[in-house]
Protein backbone atom coordinates (compact mmCIF):
# COMPACT_ATOMS: atom_id res chain seq x y z
CA UNK A 1 0.00 0.00 0.00
CA UNK A 2 1.52 3.16 -1.00
CA UNK A 3 2.18 6.16 1.69
CA UNK A 4 0.71 9.08 2.02
CA UNK A 5 3.84 11.18 -0.49
CA UNK A 6 4.37 8.28 -2.20
CA UNK A 7 0.43 8.68 -3.42
CA UNK A 8 0.75 12.62 -4.02
CA UNK A 9 3.71 12.22 -6.05
CA UNK A 10 2.19 9.07 -8.32
CA UNK A 11 -1.04 11.58 -8.73
CA UNK A 12 1.46 14.43 -9.47
CA UNK A 13 3.11 11.83 -11.87
CA UNK A 14 -0.41 11.07 -13.08
CA UNK A 15 -1.40 14.39 -13.59
CA UNK A 16 1.92 15.87 -15.20
CA UNK A 17 1.75 12.58 -17.84
CA UNK A 18 -1.32 13.82 -18.84
CA UNK A 19 0.06 16.69 -20.59
CA UNK A 20 2.20 16.76 -23.52
CA UNK A 21 5.94 16.77 -23.14
CA UNK A 22 6.31 20.16 -24.97
CA UNK A 23 3.82 21.69 -23.27
CA UNK A 24 4.95 20.90 -19.86
CA UNK A 25 9.02 22.04 -20.49
CA UNK A 26 7.65 24.93 -22.04
CA UNK A 27 5.29 26.01 -19.13
CA UNK A 28 8.64 24.90 -16.90
CA UNK A 29 10.67 26.77 -18.51
CA UNK A 30 8.14 30.01 -18.73
CA UNK A 31 8.10 29.86 -15.20
CA UNK A 32 11.47 29.59 -14.35
CA UNK A 33 12.46 32.79 -17.04
CA UNK A 34 9.22 34.02 -15.40
CA UNK A 35 10.41 34.32 -11.67
CA UNK A 36 13.48 35.86 -12.09
CA UNK A 37 11.85 38.70 -14.64
CA UNK A 38 9.62 39.25 -11.64
CA UNK A 39 12.13 39.43 -8.91
CA UNK A 40 14.17 42.16 -10.76
CA UNK A 41 11.27 44.15 -11.89
CA UNK A 42 10.14 44.04 -7.76
CA UNK A 43 13.95 45.34 -7.29
CA UNK A 44 13.58 47.65 -10.00
CA UNK A 45 10.53 49.29 -8.43
CA UNK A 46 11.68 49.21 -5.07
CA UNK A 47 14.83 51.01 -5.96
CA UNK A 48 12.56 53.56 -7.43
CA UNK A 49 10.56 54.13 -4.91
CA UNK A 50 13.61 54.08 -2.32
CA UNK A 51 14.76 56.50 -4.61
CA UNK A 52 12.09 58.84 -4.69
CA UNK A 53 11.15 58.22 -0.82
CA UNK A 54 14.87 59.28 -0.56
CA UNK A 55 14.69 62.21 -2.71
CA UNK A 56 11.52 63.48 -1.20
CA UNK A 57 13.22 62.87 2.80
CA UNK A 58 16.26 64.90 1.16
CA UNK A 59 14.23 67.42 0.11
CA UNK A 60 12.69 68.12 3.68
CA UNK A 61 15.84 67.81 5.30
CA UNK A 62 16.75 70.48 3.17
CA UNK A 63 13.48 73.13 3.98
CA UNK A 64 14.18 72.13 7.70
CA UNK A 65 17.79 73.62 7.33
CA UNK A 66 16.55 76.74 5.11
CA UNK A 67 13.35 77.84 7.76
CA UNK A 68 15.89 76.83 11.00
CA UNK A 69 18.61 78.85 9.40
CA UNK A 70 16.55 81.84 7.82
CA UNK A 71 14.95 82.24 11.64
CA UNK A 72 18.34 82.21 13.39
CA UNK A 73 19.03 84.72 11.29
CA UNK A 74 15.83 86.47 12.27
CA UNK A 75 16.09 86.10 15.52
CA UNK A 76 19.98 87.71 15.36
CA UNK A 77 17.97 91.14 13.15
CA UNK A 78 15.23 91.40 16.09
CA UNK A 79 17.78 91.63 18.71
CA UNK A 80 19.95 94.11 16.79
CA UNK A 81 16.70 96.28 15.95
CA UNK A 82 15.80 96.46 19.69
CA UNK A 83 19.35 97.46 20.58
CA UNK A 84 19.60 99.87 17.95
CA UNK A 85 15.99 101.52 18.78
CA UNK A 86 17.17 102.32 21.85
CA UNK A 87 20.31 103.61 21.07
CA UNK A 88 18.75 105.42 18.24
CA UNK A 89 16.19 106.87 20.99
CA UNK A 90 19.07 107.88 23.65
CA UNK A 91 21.59 108.82 21.23
CA UNK A 92 19.70 111.13 19.38
CA UNK A 93 18.82 113.32 22.45
CA UNK A 94 22.16 112.99 24.01
CA UNK A 95 24.68 115.90 24.58
CA UNK A 96 27.03 114.40 21.77
CA UNK A 97 24.75 113.82 19.32
CA UNK A 98 21.35 115.26 18.58
CA UNK A 99 20.15 114.19 15.41
CA UNK A 100 16.19 114.10 14.80
CA UNK A 101 16.53 111.30 12.10
CA UNK A 102 17.62 109.19 14.81
CA UNK A 103 14.23 108.80 16.47
CA UNK A 104 12.23 109.11 13.56
CA UNK A 105 13.44 105.84 12.30
CA UNK A 106 12.56 104.33 15.35
CA UNK A 107 8.66 104.32 13.87
CA UNK A 108 10.65 102.19 10.88
CA UNK A 109 12.49 99.84 14.00
CA UNK A 110 9.47 99.01 15.21
CA UNK A 111 6.92 98.52 11.94
CA UNK A 112 10.25 96.20 10.80
CA UNK A 113 10.19 94.42 14.68
CA UNK A 114 6.79 93.79 14.87
CA UNK A 115 6.43 91.79 11.19
CA UNK A 116 9.63 90.10 12.50
CA UNK A 117 7.89 88.32 15.76
CA UNK A 118 4.89 87.78 13.87
CA UNK A 119 7.17 85.93 11.35
CA UNK A 120 8.75 84.02 13.58
CA UNK A 121 5.42 83.07 15.71
CA UNK A 122 4.54 81.49 12.43
CA UNK A 123 7.15 79.79 11.50
CA UNK A 124 7.90 78.44 14.97
CA UNK A 125 4.25 76.85 14.91
CA UNK A 126 4.43 75.72 11.43
CA UNK A 127 7.92 73.82 12.13
CA UNK A 128 6.77 72.35 14.86
CA UNK A 129 3.83 71.42 13.33
CA UNK A 130 6.04 69.97 9.65
CA UNK A 131 9.32 69.40 11.01
CA UNK A 132 9.45 68.07 14.13
CA UNK A 133 10.97 64.33 13.72
CA UNK A 134 9.12 62.67 16.58
CA UNK A 135 5.61 63.85 16.09
CA UNK A 136 5.46 65.27 12.40
CA UNK A 137 3.75 62.82 9.50
CA UNK A 138 6.19 64.94 7.01
CA UNK A 139 9.17 63.54 8.98
CA UNK A 140 7.89 60.11 8.76
CA UNK A 141 10.19 58.93 6.07
CA UNK A 142 13.11 61.12 8.11
CA UNK A 143 12.32 59.13 11.10
CA UNK A 144 12.73 55.67 9.80
CA UNK A 145 16.05 56.57 7.85
CA UNK A 146 17.36 58.12 11.35
CA UNK A 147 16.42 55.24 13.55
CA UNK A 148 17.29 52.44 10.32
CA UNK A 149 20.84 53.98 9.35
CA UNK A 150 21.92 54.95 13.13
CA UNK A 151 19.62 53.91 15.66
CA UNK A 152 21.42 55.89 18.37
CA UNK A 153 22.45 58.70 16.85
CA UNK A 154 18.71 58.93 15.36
CA UNK A 155 17.24 59.22 18.55
CA UNK A 156 19.60 61.09 20.20
CA UNK A 157 18.71 63.93 17.11
CA UNK A 158 15.03 63.15 17.64
CA UNK A 159 14.78 63.52 21.01
CA UNK A 160 16.99 66.76 21.23
CA UNK A 161 15.17 68.90 18.69
CA UNK A 162 11.55 67.93 20.13
CA UNK A 163 13.54 69.12 23.33
CA UNK A 164 15.04 72.31 21.60
CA UNK A 165 12.28 72.98 20.50
CA UNK A 166 10.20 73.16 23.55
CA UNK A 167 12.42 75.14 25.21
CA UNK A 168 12.38 77.65 22.07
CA UNK A 169 9.14 77.91 22.33
CA UNK A 170 8.63 78.75 25.85
CA UNK A 171 11.62 81.37 25.46
CA UNK A 172 10.32 83.02 22.73
CA UNK A 173 7.05 83.65 24.53
CA UNK A 174 9.69 85.44 27.57
CA UNK A 175 11.67 87.00 24.95
CA UNK A 176 8.84 88.28 22.79
CA UNK A 177 7.45 89.60 26.27
CA UNK A 178 10.24 91.80 26.97
CA UNK A 179 11.06 93.04 23.70
CA UNK A 180 7.14 94.30 23.37
CA UNK A 181 7.97 95.78 26.28
CA UNK A 182 10.93 97.69 25.28
CA UNK A 183 8.60 98.60 22.03
CA UNK A 184 5.94 99.88 24.25
CA UNK A 185 8.12 101.91 26.67
CA UNK A 186 10.19 103.98 23.92
CA UNK A 187 6.63 104.31 21.66
CA UNK A 188 5.70 107.23 23.82
CA UNK A 189 9.42 108.55 24.23
CA UNK A 190 9.15 108.85 20.58
CA UNK A 191 5.54 110.71 20.38
CA UNK A 192 7.01 113.26 22.59
CA UNK A 193 10.70 113.66 20.94
CA UNK A 194 8.33 113.73 17.26
CA UNK A 195 6.10 116.21 18.50
CA UNK A 196 9.32 118.54 19.43
CA UNK A 197 9.92 118.02 23.27
CA UNK A 198 12.97 118.16 24.46
CA UNK A 199 13.87 115.71 27.23
CA UNK A 200 16.26 116.75 30.16
CA UNK A 201 19.16 114.65 30.62
CA UNK A 202 17.98 113.94 33.96
CA UNK A 203 14.84 112.58 32.07
CA UNK A 204 16.73 110.60 29.78
CA UNK A 205 18.59 109.14 32.68
CA UNK A 206 15.29 108.22 34.13
CA UNK A 207 13.79 106.23 30.82
CA UNK A 208 16.73 104.88 30.52
CA UNK A 209 17.11 103.39 33.67
CA UNK A 210 13.31 102.45 33.37
CA UNK A 211 13.81 100.96 30.27
CA UNK A 212 17.59 99.58 30.69
CA UNK A 213 16.42 96.42 32.75
CA UNK A 214 13.70 95.37 30.65
CA UNK A 215 16.53 95.08 28.04
CA UNK A 216 18.97 93.50 29.98
CA UNK A 217 16.33 90.57 30.80
CA UNK A 218 15.65 90.72 26.99
CA UNK A 219 18.86 89.86 26.18
CA UNK A 220 19.07 87.22 28.94
CA UNK A 221 16.03 85.52 27.37
CA UNK A 222 17.81 85.90 23.94
CA UNK A 223 20.60 84.26 24.84
CA UNK A 224 19.03 81.30 26.23
CA UNK A 225 16.48 81.59 22.66
CA UNK A 226 19.22 81.70 20.59
CA UNK A 227 21.13 78.36 21.58
CA UNK A 228 17.82 76.57 21.96
CA UNK A 229 17.51 77.71 18.21
CA UNK A 230 21.13 76.74 17.31
CA UNK A 231 20.35 73.10 18.07
CA UNK A 232 17.32 73.09 16.21
CA UNK A 233 19.47 74.05 13.41
CA UNK A 234 22.44 71.62 14.58
CA UNK A 235 19.59 68.78 14.54
CA UNK A 236 18.42 69.96 10.90
CA UNK A 237 21.79 69.81 9.78
CA UNK A 238 22.16 66.30 11.15
CA UNK A 239 18.94 65.02 9.81
CA UNK A 240 20.51 66.37 6.41
CA UNK A 241 23.51 64.50 6.64
CA UNK A 242 21.56 61.51 7.58
CA UNK A 243 19.22 61.18 5.03
CA UNK A 244 22.28 62.09 2.48
CA UNK A 245 24.18 59.27 3.00
CA UNK A 246 24.11 55.34 1.90
CA UNK A 247 23.29 53.72 5.21
CA UNK A 248 21.55 50.11 5.76
CA UNK A 249 17.79 51.47 5.18
CA UNK A 250 18.91 51.63 1.65
CA UNK A 251 21.47 48.56 1.43
CA UNK A 252 20.00 45.89 3.57
CA UNK A 253 16.49 45.95 1.51
CA UNK A 254 18.11 45.52 -1.62
CA UNK A 255 20.78 42.48 -0.19
CA UNK A 256 17.95 41.16 1.20
CA UNK A 257 15.82 41.23 -2.00
CA UNK A 258 19.22 40.08 -3.94
CA UNK A 259 19.42 36.81 -1.71
CA UNK A 260 15.59 35.89 -1.76
CA UNK A 261 15.97 36.12 -5.35
CA UNK A 262 18.57 33.65 -5.72
CA UNK A 263 16.77 31.93 -3.42
CA UNK A 264 14.04 31.72 -5.84
CA UNK A 265 15.98 31.23 -8.82
CA UNK A 266 17.86 28.22 -7.30
CA UNK A 267 14.42 26.61 -5.86
CA UNK A 268 13.42 26.95 -9.62
CA UNK A 269 16.25 25.11 -11.00
CA UNK A 270 16.00 22.44 -8.82
CA UNK A 271 12.08 22.03 -9.25
CA UNK A 272 12.53 22.06 -12.91
CA UNK A 273 15.22 19.64 -13.08
CA UNK A 274 12.85 17.55 -10.44
CA UNK A 275 10.15 17.89 -12.86
CA UNK A 276 12.30 16.83 -15.72
CA UNK A 277 14.18 13.74 -13.71
CA UNK A 278 9.88 12.41 -12.57
CA UNK A 279 8.36 12.91 -15.59
CA UNK A 280 10.83 12.16 -18.34
CA UNK A 281 14.29 10.61 -17.74
CA UNK A 282 12.67 7.95 -14.92
CA UNK A 283 10.32 6.95 -18.00
CA UNK A 284 12.87 6.14 -20.32
CA UNK A 285 14.73 5.09 -17.77
CA UNK A 286 11.71 2.25 -17.10
CA UNK A 287 11.73 1.98 -21.24
CA UNK A 288 15.11 1.17 -21.22
CA UNK A 289 14.99 -1.37 -18.69
CA UNK A 290 12.09 -2.68 -20.21
CA UNK A 291 13.76 -3.70 -23.57
CA UNK A 292 17.20 -5.07 -21.42
CA UNK A 293 14.14 -7.22 -19.91
CA UNK A 294 12.53 -8.21 -23.16
CA UNK A 295 16.38 -9.29 -25.03
CA UNK A 296 16.49 -11.73 -22.11
CA UNK A 297 13.38 -13.41 -23.53
CA UNK A 298 11.27 -11.89 -20.43
CA UNK A 299 7.62 -11.97 -22.80
CA UNK A 300 5.80 -10.88 -19.83
CA UNK A 301 7.42 -7.80 -19.62
CA UNK A 302 4.87 -4.82 -19.94
CA UNK A 303 5.33 -0.64 -19.50
CA UNK A 304 3.49 0.86 -16.61
CA UNK A 305 0.81 3.49 -18.87
CA UNK A 306 0.56 6.58 -16.33
CA UNK A 307 -0.42 9.42 -18.76
CA UNK A 308 -1.01 10.00 -22.09
CA UNK A 309 2.46 12.13 -23.56
CA UNK A 310 4.68 10.65 -25.83
CA UNK A 311 6.24 8.82 -23.65
CA UNK A 312 3.61 6.83 -22.54
CA UNK A 313 2.75 6.39 -25.85
CA UNK A 314 6.30 4.89 -26.87
CA UNK A 315 5.16 2.72 -23.85
CA UNK A 316 1.38 1.43 -25.25
CA UNK A 317 3.07 0.73 -28.71
CA UNK A 318 5.96 -1.32 -27.24
CA UNK A 319 3.13 -3.10 -24.98
CA UNK A 320 1.11 -3.67 -27.86
CA UNK A 321 3.96 -4.81 -29.67
CA UNK A 322 4.45 -7.23 -26.73
CA UNK A 323 1.21 -8.22 -26.58
CA UNK A 324 1.68 -9.42 -30.56
CA UNK A 325 4.88 -11.07 -30.40
CA UNK A 326 3.58 -12.96 -27.45
CA UNK A 327 0.08 -13.81 -29.65
CA UNK A 328 2.53 -14.99 -32.70
CA UNK A 329 5.01 -17.47 -30.53
CA UNK A 330 2.25 -18.92 -29.36
CA UNK A 331 1.06 -19.43 -32.41
CA UNK A 332 3.82 -20.54 -33.72
CA UNK A 333 3.75 -23.15 -30.72
CA UNK A 334 0.66 -24.24 -31.25
CA UNK A 335 1.56 -24.75 -35.02
CA UNK A 336 4.76 -26.58 -34.33
CA UNK A 337 2.85 -28.82 -31.96
CA UNK A 338 0.60 -29.87 -34.55
CA UNK A 339 3.54 -30.69 -36.84
CA UNK A 340 5.43 -32.57 -34.61
CA UNK A 341 2.42 -34.65 -33.81
CA UNK A 342 1.42 -35.17 -37.68
CA UNK A 343 5.48 -36.06 -38.06
CA UNK A 344 5.48 -38.73 -35.32
CA UNK A 345 2.40 -40.35 -36.41
CA UNK A 346 4.09 -40.75 -40.02
CA UNK A 347 7.22 -41.71 -38.38
CA UNK A 348 5.71 -44.58 -36.57
CA UNK A 349 3.59 -45.67 -39.90
CA UNK A 350 7.35 -45.39 -41.94
CA UNK A 351 8.58 -47.72 -39.09
CA UNK A 352 5.45 -49.92 -39.23
CA UNK A 353 6.26 -50.59 -43.07
CA UNK A 354 10.40 -51.15 -42.37
CA UNK A 355 8.82 -53.91 -39.94
CA UNK A 356 6.84 -55.94 -43.21
CA UNK A 357 3.29 -54.70 -41.69
CA UNK A 358 1.41 -54.68 -45.02
CA UNK A 359 -1.38 -52.90 -43.92
CA UNK A 360 1.29 -50.06 -42.68
CA UNK A 361 2.51 -50.18 -46.34
CA UNK A 362 -0.96 -50.24 -47.95
CA UNK A 363 -1.82 -47.64 -45.28
CA UNK A 364 1.81 -45.48 -46.64
CA UNK A 365 0.79 -46.29 -50.07
CA UNK A 366 -2.68 -45.17 -49.58
CA UNK A 367 -1.04 -41.63 -47.51
CA UNK A 368 -0.13 -38.90 -49.93
CA UNK A 369 2.73 -38.13 -47.46
CA UNK A 370 5.14 -41.29 -48.20
CA UNK A 371 6.70 -39.43 -51.42
CA UNK A 372 7.75 -36.44 -49.79
CA UNK A 373 9.13 -37.82 -46.28
CA UNK A 374 12.70 -37.91 -46.76
CA UNK A 375 12.23 -34.05 -47.09
CA UNK A 376 10.12 -33.80 -44.14
CA UNK A 377 12.14 -35.32 -41.85
CA UNK A 378 15.34 -32.76 -42.80
CA UNK A 379 12.85 -29.93 -42.34
CA UNK A 380 11.85 -31.42 -39.04
CA UNK A 381 15.10 -31.92 -37.42
CA UNK A 382 16.19 -27.96 -38.85
CA UNK A 383 12.78 -26.80 -37.13
CA UNK A 384 13.63 -29.23 -33.60
CA UNK A 385 17.03 -27.38 -34.39
CA UNK A 386 15.72 -23.55 -34.16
Amino acid sequence: MLSHEEGIEADMIKFLSNMPIFRRLLITFAIAAAVPAFVIIFLGNFYLTSLATRGQAVQTSFDAQSIASAQETNLQVMNALVKTSLNNMFAGQSATVHDASLVASGGLIFSDLTAREADFDHTLATYQSNYEVATSNNMSNIRTILLNDNPTTGRIIINDQQQALSESTKQWHLYRQFQDTIINQLAPLENDLLQGKTLSNAQLNRAYERIYPTYYQANTHFTDLQNDWQRVTNDAVGMGKTVTAVGPSQTTPVVLATIIAVMLTVVIVFATGWLVNLTISRPLRRLALLTRRIGRGDTSARAKILGRDEINLVATSMNNMLDNIVRLIQDAQAQRDNLQTQVEKLVSEVSGVGEGDLRSRRKSQQTPWVCWLTHLTIWWKNLVAW
